[in-house]
């Protein structure tokens, strides 16, 4: 099987770098020092003009001296040095880079013009570089540490890449005290030339990568991002932290990386559409590496919490049921079974409370219990020490836990509350690779981002059918009517327009005329038949009732001619500045048990298409209830957006209101 065209990058058998000194604070001196301290094996190179020697080793003065071609630039010099090496470097035959170096689009135009000069050099000797302004890369299996990060890194099966070279940090000297291991360590930088899309790509076909966690402040090329997001998905679990969630962190990402943010809304759909699970902050990705680290794999998001406290128990359900976590209904005959082990007085129901003075074989039975039950997707088992050792043993509960989850391929989590008495029983979790917490919110969210993910497996294998199975909308009949109102310098088309558009692809709509006058209106109105509903007709006024532009279930031409003079009069004085193109005119429709639904696409300017579902009427920006998602559709995929909004609830059977055709409406 032919190699990866990055896999001489990230497995280099020989590196240069550019900078090296024995200054304590020099960038390039601290890479040197760590490449040896961390046992890499292969030929190191420092390269440095100002010396003859570093650490005892002989020094390079440029490129075109090395004795042989490393496989691997290093280069932690001033900004604007680095072109000039990079072109040294292209022409010794060094084909991969690594760019440390700050100062380039960040700072401004100045910086701007020396990246470009930068990835200009790099294109024409074909060099793949990451960053410049990153932290380096890691792979601790070869003991390759080209960064300027202090502390070991234990090899392991996740890989962790990261715009931010302060979360890289962060990330390891928490796994180092976690003992979770990585196989790649990748700080993207600014990622002037390999970004997410390719270094995923690469992971995709890592054999040492079985898990992979991003931290992702925006995104340069969209589709390139998302067919990696969507083809490594397929086979490695991909966790995300993605900042810029709102405007003020957005413009703080632009100011860091430069880079582009598109709508988060926007992302959360590509993400979710990608198979991919997004979480919210840096300790929530902390949790997340831990339960990917031991590999567990829930088939559904239905949970069964088993605690020996009432209180713990109702906060771990409150955060599930707020995360869309399901608990999990037990079966009369796990009930039965439970009834015959525990005292009288358990819960009778999920949560389990099995009592303050539950013993190791209370939590060997009810767990057990619950890994049997088809209704469980996975256990979260919760101990405080709260009777005395006697009674309550958190070691030996901990020993029963571990025995009956290796029994099961469900996913069991566990917490155990407290420090000194439960430190003995967490050491064991950790020992046995079961997902250990100390409270009850990092266990619950964990088991709700790992169940999300295999949720959303379904969507990454959903394939809408193509269009050819659909009739074919009158796709020229329509570019004509937005080809019009462009030609006129209007960006917003009128009714009349909005309907013509949506019959071109067979969206049912009301009958719709215009009338210019009085009169013309009576004679529309008598033609369609009482009663009907006017509107006014303008391309400058998209909300209608803020200028008192509606009038509805009007059942007279006496009153269509009274209703037209006091609407554009209305309309003229609360919008002196509006074109008016006369009255919309449509027969009154009355459907008392209608819900108004909001159906739409927009264009985001980084990531482009996307649909719009949610709720709808006058009220639908103080409702703000909206989801999105990627076209194309299939009817799965139709009715897991609709799903996803609170309106969905009033769209079944409600009081006195029959269902909604649901089919129709994912149609």
């Amino acid at each position: 099987m032919p190699q990866h065209y990055l896999h001489a990058l990230f497995n280099a058998g020989s590196v240069a770098v550019f900078g090296a000194s024995e200054r304590e604070d020099s960038v390039a001196g601290i890479l040197f020092r760590n490449l040896r301290h961390a046992g890499y094996k292969g030929a190191v190179y420092p390269v440095n003009p100002k010396h003859e020697t570093v650490f005892g080793e002989r020094c390079y003065a440029s490129a075109s001296e090395l004795p042989a071609v490393p496989e691997l630039a290093l280069i932690a010099t001033p900004a604007p040095t680095v072109a000039a090496i990079m072109d040294a470097c292209g022409e010794r035959g060094i084909r991969h880079a690594i760019v440390l170096s700050a100062g380039f689009r960040e700072v401004g135009a100045a910086g701007v013009a020396l990246e470009a000069s930068l990835t200009a050099v790099a294109k024409k000797h074909g060099i793949r570089f990451i960053g410049p302004n990153c932290l380096g890369i890691q792979r601790p299996s070869i003991g390759l540490n080209a960064t300027f990060s202090q502390g070991a890194t234990l090899s392991g099966d996740l890989a962790l890449v990261s715009q931010s070279g302060a979360i890289c940090t962060a990330m390891l000297d928490w796994a180092e005290t976690n003992g979770i291991g990585f196989s790649s360590v990748i700080s993207t930088g600014a990622s002037a030339d390999l970004d997410f899309g390719e270094i995923l790509d690469y992971l995709a076909s890592d054999t040492q990568t079985r898990g992979i966690l991003l931290y992702i402040e925006g995104i340069r090329d969209a589709r390139r991002f998302m067919s990696a997001l969507r083809a490594t998905s397929r086979f490695k679990p991909i966790v995300m932290v993605k900042v810029g969630r709102h405007a003020a962190g957005s413009k703080a990402v632009q100011s860091h990386t430069g880079a582009l943010v598109g709508s988060d809304a926007v992302f959360d759909a590509l993400v979710r559409r990608a198979g991919v699970v997004r979480v919210n902050t840096i300790l929530q990705l902390f949790a997340s590496a831990r339960a990917l680290s031991t590999h567990i794999q829930p088939g559904g998001n239905r949970l069964a919490i088993v605690t020996n406290g009432g209180g713990p128990g109702v906060m771990a359900t409150d955060l599930a049921v707020e995360l869309g976590v399901r608990m999990a209904e037990l079966s009369p005959a796990t009930i039965e079974a439970l009834n015959a082990v525990l005292p009288a007085n358990w819960s009778q129901a999920n949560p389990l409370d099995i009592i303050g003075d539950a013993t190791a074989e209370r939590y060997r039975a009810a767990v057990a219990a619950c890994l049997a039950d088809d209704n469980v997707d996975g256990v979260l088992a919760m101990l405080t020490p709260q009777a005395p050792q006697a009674m309550t043993r958190p070691t030996e509960a901990a020993a029963a836990v571990i025995e009956v989850a290796k029994t099961s391929s469900k996913p069991v989590l566990t917490c155990w509350m407290g420090e000194a008495q439960v430190f003995e029983g967490r050491r064991l979790f950790k020992q046995a690779g079961i997902p250990y917490f100390t409270t009850p919110e990092p266990a619950v969210e964990v088991f709700s981002f790992l169940s999300a993910f295999y949720e959303n497996q379904r969507q990454l294998m959903q394939t809408p059918g193509p269009l050819s199975q659909q009739a074919a909308p009158d796709a020229e009949g329509a570019r004509l009517i937005i080809e019009s109102a462009l030609a006129h310098g209007r960006h917003l088309l009128n009714e009349v327009e909005s309907k013509a558009l949506l019959a071109a692809f067979h969206i049912p709509i009301a009958q719709t005329f215009i009338a210019r006058d009085p009169m013309e209106a009576m004679l529309l109105a008598q033609q369609m038949g009482f009663p009907v509903a006017m509107k006014i007709n303008s391309p400058d006024i998209t909300h209608k009732t803020d200028v008192n532009g509606v009038r509805l279930g009007l059942s007279s031409g006496q009153a269509v001619r009274a209703a037209f003079g006091d609407m554009l009069a209305d309309v003229k004085r609360l919008r002196p500045d509006a074109t008016l193109d006369g009255i919309v005119l449509e027969p009154m429709v009355a459907r008392p048990h209608a819900r108004e639904v909001l159906l739409g696409m927009i264009s985001d300017p980084v990531l482009g298409p996307v649909i719009v579902f949610g709720a709808g009427g006058v009220d639908v920006e103080a409702l703000q209830d909206r989801a999105v998602t990627l076209p194309p559709l299939n009817q799965f995929l139709a009715r897991d957006l609709i799903q996803r909004t609170r309106v969905s609830t009033l769209l079944g059977a409600f009081r006195n209101r029959p269902p909604v055709d649901r089919d129709a409406l994912e149609d």
